[in-house]
Parts: structure tokens; sequence; C-alpha cells
């Protein structure tokens, strides 16, 4: 179970033993704690694979599940598989998620079954060849399984069904008894993909709780008020400071990323605003602290799809959104990293910020796993040791650039009017590092 978490009313108070955290709106990793990197990405609309499955995909290893997915990452013509690239640009990791639901294909070829090991249309690819070997005797057939043009299994000399029915594949199931037949090339038939209903997404959304990862990919137009509310709650209920990247959805929250245009890519392809919101979520998780995407170059894009003249540019960024543009040197950059928090919230207009929220997220995240509950005595002794590693973890942010004007003084100190019994108050003062992206020069001319 994930350790509770979230903000907390200094009147009430909470029922769990937990870390509470409020971040309090005066202009105000760990860096070797909480790794960053994750996206996670659903592929609602994906046609195989296990259902209601994570499935971790490594930037060093990108293919490790193709079994599973159906595809190789790299097949240019699935859409699925092209926003994995996209995300697996910047991020170490992608997540991804598919439904359940659907039926697998299958056919069969005398008396042997042949099944996908999983649902979806894409079965319907699969294709058994069984060859008769006329030099034997008495007679044994050479067994192949096709994936398109892909071999995906292969047994040669068997003589019955059985034979088949007790290997483990990957890809398919063998069933039946008896001789086998032969058969030229045989198609499995009958595969349908899941239809998503509410309650699935649902489950998707409470599921991805018991996993680690920083900003959610979501490619789709439907149920964005469902995702927004399950940020929200991760982030101010849960104590996850999680992300997601939506696509022309004024959110008005600083955890909700709104991507209203796209790219063209180097192969000629032009992305909607829904497959480069995967790419937008995979530069979010995989940057660093002190780093902001103003300006990050798009890898492989060559133009921008819906260009925003200047005037267009100046209302989408009251608006609160994440697009991209074309630089001065001819390449595709994002042209402000910012969120979609927009002046009429009310609240501190840092936290429409990118690079900042990332500071914040970060630091509370590291406070979480340096401070969990009952680690400490809460007493004069225990908040000298609890003093003693908050000043640590400020030194390290400092270190890296994400935080300036740090006084170890009093920037992390426990309230000792009100800590008592299992409740520990600190106070905490943060100021997170934006990064100089106006500048103003005066050139006096001589």
């Amino acid at each position: 179970m994930i350790l509770a978490g979230g903000t907390f009313d200094v009147t009430v108070g909470k029922v769990r033993p937990g870390t509470y955290i409020n971040f309090l709106g005066n202009s105000a990793n760990t860096v070797g704690t909480v790794e960053r990197g994750t996206v996670l990405l659903p592929l609602l609309a994906h046609d195989y694979g296990p259902g209601d499955t994570f499935i971790c995909l490594d930037g060093s290893n990108p293919d490790a599940a193709v079994a599973q997915l159906g595809y190789s990452v790299f097949d240019a013509g699935n859409d699925g598989m092209l926003m994995i690239r996209e995300a697996m640009k910047n991020a170490k990791e992608v997540l991804v998620y598919l439904p359940a639901g659907g039926s697998a294909a299958e056919t069969t070829v005398g008396n042997l079954t042949v099944k996908a090991k999983y649902a979806g249309r894409r079965g319907e690819d699969f294709k058994v060849v069984v060859e008769g070997v006329p030099a034997n005797e008495p007679q044994t057939y050479n067994v192949f399984v096709f994936l398109g043009t892909m071999l995906v299994f292969e047994k040669r000399g068997v003589s019955s069904v059985a034979e088949l029915s007790g290997n483990v594949s990957d890809w398919v199931v063998f069933e039946g008894e008896g001789p086998l037949s032969a058969a030229a090339g045989v198609n499995l038939e009958g595969g349908a993909n899941a239809t998503v209903s509410d309650a699935q997404i649902s489950a998707f959304l409470s599921g991805s709780e018991s996993y680690q990862w920083q900003t959610l990919a979501w490619p789709y137009e439907d149920h964005l008020e469902q995702v927004k509310a399950k940020i929200k709650y991760l982030r101010e209920e849960a104590g996850m400071y999680r992300k997601a990247v939506c696509t022309n959805f004024a959110a008005d929250y600083e955890g909700i990323i709104n991507v209203t245009n796209a790219v063209k890519l180097a192969d000629g392809r032009e992305l909607d605003a829904y497959q480069a919101a995967a790419w937008v979520a995979g530069a979010d998780a995989g940057a660093g602290v002190a780093k902001s995407l103003t300006y990050k170059e798009y890898q492989g894009a060559v133009a921008v799809v819906e260009p925003k003249n200047h005037a267009a540019a100046v209302e989408a960024i009251q608006n609160g959104e994440f697009f991209f543009a074309s630089s001065d040197a001819g390449k595709v950059v994002v042209e402000y990293d910012i969120n979609s928090l927009t002046a009429s919230s009310g609240k501190d207009m840092s936290y429409c910020k990118n690079r900042i929220l990332r500071v914040f997220d970060s630091f509370a995240e590291a406070v979480k796993l340096n401070f969990p509950p009952n680690k400490f005595d809460n007493s004069p002794a225990g908040w000298i040791v609890m003093e003693g590693e908050g000043k640590a973890l400020l030194k390290q942010f400092e270190g890296t650039g994400a935080i300036a004007n740090v006084d170890y003084d009093t920037d992390f100190l426990v309230n000792r009017n009100t800590s008592r019994g299992d409740s520990t108050y600190f106070n905490v003062g943060l100021q997170a590092v934006d990064s100089a992206e106006k500048l103003y020069f005066e050139i006096q001319t001589r």
C-alpha cells in the first residue's frame, strides 16, 4: 500500500499516519532519491496484448515486450508504437497500459487448434503452416507460425497434435489431440479489440497509483475531466505529485499540460496534437529539476503543424497552452514550458511554470522518502535530527541549481509550539529557480 500523503489543514489534522505537505504560494529529484523519467501511456485502441496490464518498456531495451504488444516498437505503421517512440525520445521508461476485453483469434487445422495468446485483431495476422516431411516414416511434420512475415514459432519432426500441446509459446496456444494434417498456410480468425468503458478508465486510473511515474500522456479527446480529477486527487489528497498531458483541454490546473498543435517528422509523417502529447509527456517526465523545456528542440521534427502567428501565440500563452514553434535557427522547438494554469485561477502564477513545478514536486517526493512515519522520535532530540536531514535536502537541491537563497538557519525548522504526540509540524522555505526566458536589453547607441 502507498503511504498516505497530500495536503493538510492544521486545524483538523489527518487520520492515517503519513507525510503531509502544504505549499504556500509566496513567490517563492530528490536528487539522489526519486528518479524522474517515467511516462504512463494507455493504449486504449491497441489491437493486441494481455488485458488490464501495465507493461514497462525501458529505453535501453525497447522491444523486450514485443510478444505482449504484438508489434516491434519500431513498427512504422502502428500508432501506438509511434507514441511509444515519441515518448522514448526523452523518457527513460514508458509504462504502457493495455485494456481488458476483446477476443483472441484462432483457427483449426485438422485436429489442431491454434489460438493467439492474447485478444485483439492483430491475432488475425498469425498464419499456421504444417508441412509434411516426405522422407520420414511414420509421417512427421514441420510446424511454423508466422506473424505477418516474422517467424514466431517453429517445431520440426512433429508426429501428433499432443506433441504441440505441451509447447510453451510467447505467441500462440496449441490445443487438440490426434494426428496432424498438412496445411499450406491458414490465418487465425475471430480476433476482436477491447471496447473500453467508463468503468475501465476508472480502473486504469486507480491501478496506476501502484506504479511510480511522473507524467501521464492522455492522447484522447474523451474522459478529460476524469483525468483531471484523478491528477488533482493524486497531487492534493494522495501525496503523489503526478501530471498529465492532454490535448485541447483548458483545464486551468497546474497538474495538466495542454498541447494545442503538433509537428511534422523527418520521414514526412504529420503528427496530430494527440500523438505529440506523448513526446511532451516524455520531455516533462525526463526533465531534471533544474531544466526548462522552453525552446527545447523536438528531436526528428522538421516543421510545425498548425503554427501560430504572434497574436495567436500571445493568446495561447495567456490561455495556458503548450505548443510548438519554429526557432530563428529553423528548428522545431517548444515555445514556452507552461501548464494549463491561468491568471483567472487566482493562484500564484509561478505554478504555471513547469520547471518550477518540477522542483516543488521533486522536493515533495524527496520529503516523503526521507521523512516516513515512525523514523524519528517526536522529541527535542528527534527534531534536531529531522532538521539536519531537511537541511541536507535543501543543500542537495541548491547544489543542482533547483533552488536559491537558502537560509539554513530558518528554511527547514520543526514548529516546536505545535508538534506534540505523534504529530510533527514543519516550516519550510523554498525558492525555486526559474530559467531566464524573457531577456530585456536596453541598448544605448553611439
